[in-house]
């Protein structure tokens, strides 16, 4: 079976689960994430979301945290790990309690070993994933912490258009893919980018939109194929007709390719959905198994004992 498709497709399932679940954030708390991978880019957009709606916010990478044994001030710390096994996110909760911070940890499975460290845990094991990359699982965490709302017939939708346009795309003829977006719609760029980079092994950036122009534009060429995550700014529109001039971009907006109207960030999970059957059919166009990509794993444990 296809399990990075099928992961995909089944999002509006995993909406339906998480309905109008949300993490219950408090204004008069400071907060900071902690992740790796796509767990980092969850939360990267997360934090741009949130801190419209007055709720302190930071991010920073588990990485970071053992590396110079650093925790930033703050009344929560929020640990996301899908399989809840990611040895930076764990070992860093330690760091965060030796501050007397509280530890939350968020992931896909039961009895992990980032439960067993956490103060609480939020287990979502209805949303375990049994391909390496990360992508159901990723839309329907995002939706826990932004959300609200049941978004299952939306999802369905955005499948449905997303499909159609894919097959319209000759993918063989791009090798080179560039995603924009500003703020959160950076985040799910970056995040659109690695989901290229782990499936299909293609050669990626991830920029501001304005940006664009200010030197990494000189790459583009007919082989590019740029998707932009738009905030509804004309500029952004702007760039994209700049751009159909020398190349395929894909308008993720009010009117766009897609038709997905800004809302300060809440429309992110449904908007990522385009680029993940994206990166998917560019992995089976180029004949690789987006299931088992190369070099990859579902966690990452390295050695801290030294």
């Amino acid at each position: 079976m296809n399990w990075t498709y099928f992961e995909i497709l089944r999002i509006p399932e995993l909406m339906e689960k998480i309905g109008t679940l949300k993490f219950p954030f408090e204004n008069d708390k400071r907060y900071v994430f902690v992740g790796c991978g796509s767990s980092y880019n969850l939360a990267l957009t997360v934090t741009q979301v949130i801190k419209k709606f007055r709720i302190e916010s930071e991010i920073i990478t588990g990485g970071k945290v053992i590396s110079f044994d650093y925790a930033p001030q703050c009344d929560v710390g929020i640990f996301i790990s899908r399989t809840g096994e990611s040895t930076e996110t764990v070992q860093a909760v330690a760091k965060f309690k030796n501050k007397g911070i509280k530890t939350i940890g968020v992931c896909c499975e039961n009895n992990s070993s980032l439960e067993m460290v956490c103060d609480e845990t939020y287990a979502f094991d209805f949303l375990h994933e049994e391909s390496v990359v990360m992508t159901g699982s990723f839309v329907a965490l995002l939706q826990f912490f932004i959300g609200g709302r049941n978004i299952s017939e939306e999802c369905s939708q955005i499948i449905e258009e997303s499909q159609s346009i894919i097959k319209g795309i000759n993918l063989k003829s791009f090798n080179h893919f560039v995603f924009l977006g500003f703020d959160e719609e950076y985040a799910i760029s970056k995040e659109g980018a690695l989901k290229m980079e782990e499936m299909a092994l293609q050669c990626v950036e991830f920029h501001e939109p304005l940006e664009y122009r200010h030197g990494p534009i000189a790459k583009l060429s007919d082989k590019s194929l740029v998707i932009i995550n738009s905030k509804d700014a004309k500029f952004e529109f702007d760039l994209s007709e700049e751009l159909r001039k020398h190349t395929k971009a894909i308008f993720l907006g009010k009117n766009g390719d897609i038709d997905i109207e800004y809302d300060n960030g809440l429309e992110t999970p449904i908007k990522l959905i385009f680029t993940l059957l994206l990166a998917y059919n560019k992995a089976i166009t180029e004949g690789y198994d987006p299931d088992s990509p190369d070099k990859l794993s579902k966690s990452v444990k390295i050695d801290t004992d030294y």
